[in-house]
């Protein structure tokens, strides 16, 4: 107190501005400032950790609340005939009970339920892409080293043979081993419009039974203009018209740009995939099946015309000529129609939602273009090799509708169909492609309605609100792979629950019931690891806050009874009220800062090597159990998100929480202050 008294003595009110300095010198020359400022930094390390991980656990929480999704496919089982038409069980037309699509059903019942979250409905449509022929790909192919892609569609073609003599081509109603034969001709033109043909086709037969063989007698009598009706004769120097099945393998032509050169492996092409004059039967009409068998389509039965034609004959048959020039119109627009599916969540087509798919380049479709409409598309990483698409190109794509549903199955026809009479153009955009898509193998399962896991490299994507005129609901087909809904996460119970009480989970004749499968991608094996670091970070929260409230009340009387007695000779030698209160904060604002700056510092470490510890073994744990039951994609994407950071922002709040202890202070100083000095000096040492 001596040193004190002398360089308070010393004080010349006229350097009012040195004041501080005593208090400051005060504060140095105490054993307890050290001890103040160890408290405040334990207080500070201790709260900014547990501020930290508390703000990681909600922050990881939310983000495996977006990450995650839970998907509930539908589908529309019931006793149907082929085409998936509700029939009396046991009845002729009766074909089992099984999942199908069904035109127009109501689901608002389901949509209902407060543990919907969305749901889409996806339509299909055929694009028709100028210069761009739709390719596809199939499996088969890789026997033979040829390209992966073949064309899809039939074609038509005028042409001549070439031989020095007729050339006769024997229907085989019976035989199915003979020899396939080779027919050299020179293609003059096809409706494709985008084939290098080669000088030769082959010939197996023409596809029909003998019934309907004999129902063609009199136009096989016109054609060899004999009455011979057991072979066709094909003259040179004589055009025909003929309407091609199958196609084969193609490849792009390396010297002409959007052409195809045939590829020619005498093994595949004389077993099935080049067939010359195979009758299509009537193109236009198809109808899905739901058998179970291969052929996921079939014709209507009704009378098209013979498929192989004299050009002078079709020329001057009005009848004819219109029917071939019908043919080749829409044939010319089939080579180039695409599968598109509009959708208003990419993200809840069932493959990709399981792992099926994932981005490799660009960007998904967002939120808001699929609420505005945007003219934006997803195409898959095959169809970009092959049609040398990227990011950023658009495509002007003018779109018909179509019920059809693309199928894994390999098909001859498996796009949509285009009839210029019945399936106008109601649509025409320019779509800009922003993301491309891979596809993967998949484990998923549902009832095993046709098509519903199917997730195909050939499909192109665009928001639903882009079609100019969109489909009325009641003419859209509701299937597995068209319909799916996105549940809450942790909300499977309370929809199967609403489901009981509106009897849709209930087996009734006559109806279609719905059938759910659901797809959780992890979220409720992420929750509870989660949701136990939550409350952990909750609890130690609370005790950082209650210590840090302890440490720097202690902290502030303390100090304030160490620099009592100073204050009170300070006003003794005329300091005032103000001045000394100033200095005492000042000194309280330098503890805190020290303490809370090394302790922010020590609580962003503990925050990383104590919270990234316990998060390590819970992503463990969660991968353990979600290997087992769910699809791990969606953490190995995000689980460089879902980890524990100490935050800036959150870090220099939680720093700032300890100016709790100068508040105090004032408090403590607010009691004492309007004594009298002499009250403020320790007793007997006045």
């Amino acid at each position: 107190y001596a040193v004190l008294l002398i360089i308070i003595t010393d004080f010349d009110k006229e350097d009012c501005h040195m004041y501080h300095k005593i208090f400051m010198d005060q504060l140095k020359r105490s054993k307890k400032t050290v001890v103040y400022i160890c408290l405040l930094l334990i207080a500070a390390a201790f709260f900014v950790s547990s501020i930290n991980l508390y703000q990681n656990s909600v922050r990881n929480l939310r983000i495996a609340e977006n990450t995650f999704s839970t998907l509930a496919v539908i589908e529309l089982c019931g006793e149907v005939d082929k085409h998936g038409q509700l029939v009396e069980r046991n009845s002729d037309e009766h074909i089992g009970y099984k999942a199908v699509g069904v035109m127009g059903y109501d689901f608002s019942d389901i949509t209902d339920s407060e543990a919907v979250e969305s749901w889409d409905l996806r339509t299909q449509y055929g694009a028709y892409i100028e210069d761009h022929p739709a390719m596809f790909y199939t499996p088969y192919n890789q026997l033979d080293n040829s390209d992966s892609w073949y064309m899809r569609s039939n074609n038509v073609i005028r042409f001549k043979i070439r031989a020095d003599t007729p050339i006769s081509l024997r229907y085989y109603p019976e035989d199915l081993n003979h020899n396939y034969k080779r027919i050299k001709l020179d293609v003059i033109d096809n409706a494709a419009g985008c084939f290098a043909y080669p000088d030769a086709l082959y010939y197996e037969d023409f596809g029909f039974d003998e019934e309907m063989w004999a129902s063609y007698s009199e136009e096989i009598k016109q054609f060899n203009q004999t009455d011979n009706t057991e072979n066709l004769m094909f003259y040179p120097d004589v055009e025909y018209v003929a309407i091609l099945r199958y196609h084969g393998f193609w490849k792009w032509m390396e010297d002409e740009a959007g052409v195809f050169e045939y590829v020619d492996n005498t093994r595949w092409a004389r077993c099935h995939e080049f067939m010359f004059a195979k009758p299509v039967q009537d193109y236009k009409q198809l109808r899905l099946t739901y058998d179970g068998s291969r052929e996921g389509m079939e014709y209507d039965k009704e009378f098209v015309h013979f498929p192989i034609q004299r050009w002078e004959d079709v020329q001057k048959d009005p009848e004819l000529k219109a029917y071939f020039e019908d043919v080749w119109q829409d044939t010319g627009v089939q080579q180039y129609t695409h599968n598109v599916i509009a959708t208003n969540d990419f993200t809840s087509i069932p493959a990709y939602h399981i792992g099926g798919a994932g981005l490799t380049e660009g960007r998904l479709i967002a939120p808001e273009e699929y609420a505005d409409g945007a003219k934006v598309c997803l195409i898959s990483e095959d169809v970009a090799q092959n049609q040398q698409w990227k990011i950023g190109d658009k495509l002007n794509m003018r779109l018909f509708e179509s019920n059809y549903i693309p199928s894994s199955i390999i098909s001859f026809l498996d796009q949509p169909v285009y009839d210029a009479e019945k399936t106008p153009f109601i649509h025409e955009g320019e779509y800009e492609i922003v993301g491309i898509y891979s596809i993967y193998p998949t484990a998923g399962n549902t009832e095993l309605a046709p098509n519903t896991l199917d997730l195909l490299p050939y499909n192109i994507y665009i928001p639903a609100n882009s079609v100019s005129k969109p489909r009325d609901q009641k003419e859209v087909l509701v299937h597995g792979s068209t319909f799916s809904v996105k549940l809450k996460n942790g909300s499977v119970d309370q929809f199967m629950k609403d489901m009981e009480e509106k009897g849709l989970t209930i087996q009734e004749p006559g109806r279609y019931n719905p059938k759910f499968t659901f797809y959780d991608q992890g979220y409720s094996a992420v929750q509870s690891s989660l949701l136990s670091m939550n409350s952990t970070a909750k609890l130690l929260l609370l005790l950082s806050s209650v210590l840090l409230l302890i440490i720097c009340t202690l902290v502030a009387y303390f100090l304030w009874q160490s620099q009592r007695q100073t204050v009170g000779i300070f006003r003794m030698l005329g300091g005032t009220k103000q001045q000394a209160l100033s200095a005492v904060l000042l000194c309280a604002m330098l503890l805190t800062v020290t303490g809370s700056s090394v302790g922010g510092i020590l609580g962003c470490g503990m925050t990383s090597l104590v919270g990234n510890g316990i998060m390590q073994k819970n992503i463990e744990a969660i991968e353990m159990d979600m290997t087992q039951e769910n699809d791990v994609s969606a953490l190995t994407e995000q689980e460089s998100d879902i980890q524990i950071k100490a935050d800036l922002l959150v870090t220099l709040k939680a720093c700032g929480a300890v100016l709790i202890c100068p508040a105090l202070l004032l408090g403590f100083a607010a009691l004492d202050i309007n004594k009298e000095p002499r009250e403020l000096l320790p007793k007997g040492k006045v």
